[in-house]
């Protein structure tokens, strides 16, 4: 096993980050999902002019969905055919897995998301509670994750 430290990275320039995550409280049980949307300096973006995006989970499973060349089974086709289709509005699109570590203030949210009385809600500003996970992303400090050499 290999201590490999885990760092948010921010987008280049000219791109900006959707980062996301799913939650539930039990199976079967409430869900909720999350996410944030950054720019090249991890400043939450508020106008969404956005053309080309990086986005980032850390389901590998449904990434390895939505990337895949072929139409999965028919129990989760529609929606991986949603996410396809989503994808190419887009000027430029990536999908990619990260590590939990990386995915910290999607996480927040997603959690947050299961007690969340309306189904959607934007927010023009961060709540309080992503403040120190946001901040923590754009800082130099790392979190390290075991991982099988």
């Amino acid at each position: 096993m290999t201590s490999t430290p885990i760092k948010w990275v921010a987008p280049p320039l000219g791109w900006f980050k959707l980062n996301t995550d799913g939650s539930s409280l039990g199976n079967p049980g409430l869900a909720g999902g999350g996410g944030v949307i950054r720019n090249h300096v991890g400043e939450l973006a508020i106008d969404l002019g956005i053309l080309n995006l990086e986005i980032e989970m850390d389901s590998l499973v449904a990434v390895e969905l939505v990337n895949s060349i072929t139409t999965p089974n028919a129990f989760l086709s529609t929606i991986v055919t949603d996410c396809r289709f989503l994808m190419e509005r887009f000027e430029s699109c990536s999908l990619k897995h990260i590590f939990r570590e990386a995915n910290g203030c999607a996480d927040l949210l997603a959690k947050t998301g299961c007690d969340q009385r309306p189904d959607f809600i934007s927010f023009s500003n961060a709540p309080a509670y992503v403040l120190e996970a946001l901040a923590f992303d754009v800082s130099s400090a790392t979190r390290f994750r075991l991982i099988s050499s």
